[in-house]
């Protein structure tokens, strides 16, 4: 069995104190802090995208080629902009936080 050590107690100091660390540079934290946002985004996507893909397929509604042709109505393209707009948010989360922070101070 493992016995905590004083690294591990570092690690859970952090995660307790907010963010992880694992950089000296803080900016660079924050920028994978970023990234894996982004990363999760991407995933769930490509994950949901799969989904419809393979539904679609296997009810022989559309192909590939279909999505490729479509062009959304004005309802449609302000749904897609507000949720990628709130993805960017998430995304930046990170920095829009800090900027709260400083401005507090």
């Amino acid at each position: 069995m493992n016995t905590p050590n004083d690294t591990d107690r570092d690690r859970v100091q952090f995660v307790l104190n907010g963010r992880p660390s694992f950089f000296d540079d803080p900016a660079l934290d924050k920028l994978l802090a970023m990234n894996m946002a982004l990363l999760s985004e991407v995933c769930v996507l490509r994950d949901r995208l799969d989904a419809h893909e393979r539904l679609a397929a296997a009810a022989d509604l559309f192909g590939p080629r279909d999505v490729d042709q479509f062009i959304p109505e004005d309802d449609a393209n302000a749904q897609r902009t507000a949720a990628r707009e709130a993805a960017v948010a998430r995304v930046m989360k990170v920095l829009t936080e800090e900027v709260a922070r400083l401005r507090q101070t």
